[in-house]
């Protein structure tokens, strides 16, 4: 795969995740194309799991990613960005079984239904999220999986909740049960921008926010990191805002003039623990 074509990837994801290009700058140059391919790998496997809409095109997706992972762990890679991946031999050692687990949590989203809690809500997203984790884990030597699972289920969270609209009109919830039974909603209720409704989103940013607040970022990449950062900040905005639901998508492309700082500072501790 030539540069330019990974490049044009990392364009196509920098605007969905705008942290990707400059986390990438304080990535060590050997490894900087294979963490350009895995985060644009697990994006195009969330986007299938998550934002396909029609059920139909969503299965095709994961069936082909499937049989692409199952043919990168063979050493036959046919997609640009397992063609880099299949470059980096710890990633040519990651099991098949693997790969498999990451496309049935894929599929998992698909089909999930409402979480009762908060908790059952970030261990849905954590059926795709933890084996790509794992996974990730494996282009750094001190990276540490058990601080990247929870910052992406709560990343996860935050997003989902921004498109409640979106989620709704395909009959899915991204809110916890209890917290709607808290604030006497139903889903009908989260239709129409109300004040209720707005207490139960300040609660659940608010609590999202606590969440990305607690993790140690020790364990965490630089792209890890910003991102952790960047949802901390849009989640606390959004705990405090007149208009929670509008907040929490605001300004999605941009990032923090902290970021810079955060993935310095993330590479700084990776280079420290040897």
């Amino acid at each position: 795969m030539s540069a330019d074509a990974l490049a044009s990837f990392v364009a196509k994801w920098s605007l969905a995740q705008p942290e990707l290009p400059l986390a990438l700058r304080f990535c060590p140059a050997s490894i900087r194309p294979f963490v350009s391919a895995f985060a644009c790998l697990s994006n195009e496997l969330a986007h299938s799991a998550f934002h396909i809409v029609e059920p139909e095109v969503a299965t095709t997706k994961l069936n082909w990613w499937a049989e692409e992972l199952a043919g990168l762990s063979l050493g036959k890679p046919r997609h640009p960005l397992t063609e880099v991946l299949a470059g980096f031999e710890p990633i040519r050692k990651i099991h098949a079984n693997q790969w498999a687990a990451v496309i049935n949590g894929g599929f998992y989203q698909r089909q999930t239904e409402p979480a009762s809690s908060l908790d059952a809500l970030l261990a849905s997203y954590l059926r795709l999220l933890a084996p790509l984790a794992e996974i990730e884990a494996n282009l750094y030597a001190k990276l540490g999986a058990h601080e990247l699972t929870p910052a992406a289920s709560l990343s996860r969270c935050l997003h989902e909740a921004g498109r409640l609209d979106e989620l709704l009109a395909r009959d899915r919830l991204p809110l916890p049960l209890e917290l709607l039974a808290r604030h006497q909603l139903s889903r009908a209720d989260l239709l129409q921008p109300s004040e209720r409704r707005s207490l139960a989103l300040r609660e659940h940013f608010a609590a999202l926010a606590a969440g990305l607040e607690a993790i140690d970022r020790n364990g965490l990449s630089p792209l890890a990191a910003m991102r952790l950062s960047a949802d901390q900040q849009r989640s606390r905005r959004a705990a405090r805002a007149l208009d929670p639901l509008a907040e929490s998508t605001r300004d999605l492309d941009r990032l923090p003039l902290s970021s810079v700082w955060t993935g310095w500072r993330a590479a700084r501790r990776m280079q420290a623990s040897g």
